[in-house]
């Protein structure tokens, strides 16, 4: 069953009912859960050239998964590294949704990189998304940092990561979804069988 709130910001804005998952939490020990089911395991090896973001897109399109999580890279550099990371949005200090793009154009060593594939709509159709995060460092003058991968990241070398298949879960939509206005909604799962 699920649990609505009512917020409204002014009389003139519509009414908007919120499932609690929307909801900031009501006490510290809040939290969502679904149970998910392991489905197939693979390693990917990408080598140089390779843009990580589209392989493993395109992985995931050629193998039909919807859902995944990405973890255990266990070897990897990059050359250039083009990321998200969030960054204060002095326009509006309740943003906490802000990220600014950085790039490094050295090669770096991947030190940790995870993550999950899933449903994203663009255009409205529903494609696979790699929400790919990373920490890398450790080389040619490049500090440790990290954020959220993006396209135009390339692989120098080899890059070997684990991706396990999920099942049994689908994508819950935000109760004020507009497609036409909202290409990256924050979205959560529900249990399916």
């Amino acid at each position: 069953m699920s649990e609505f709130i009512i917020s409204s910001c002014s009389l003139e804005d519509t009414i908007v009912m919120k499932e609690r998952w929307e909801r900031n939490a009501s006490n510290p020990m809040e939290y969502h859960v679904v149970e998910a089911r392991r489905g197939r395991e693979f390693i990917l090896r990408l080598t140089t050239g390779a843009d990580v973001y589209l392989a493993t897109q395109q992985f995931a399109k050629d193998h039909g998964i919807r859902f995944a999580k990405i973890h255990a890279a266990f070897m990897g550099g990059l050359q250039p590294t083009r990321f998200l990371m969030w960054a204060p949005d002095t326009s509006d200090p309740e943003n906490w949704h802000n990220e600014s793009t950085a790039t490094i154009h050295n090669q770096s060593m991947i030190l940790s990189m995870s993550g999950v594939i899933h449903p994203r709509i663009m255009r409205g159709e529903e494609e696979p998304f790699p929400a790919i995060h990373f920490a890398t460092g450790g080389a040619w003058d490049v500090p440790t940092m990290g954020g959220h991968l993006e396209e135009g990241t390339l692989v120098k070398g080899v890059l070997e990561v684990f991706i396990t298949e999920i099942l049994g879960i689908d994508v819950l939509l935000p109760s004020d979804y507009a497609p036409e206005s909202d290409v990256a909604p924050e979205s959560w799962y529900k249990e399916v069988e």
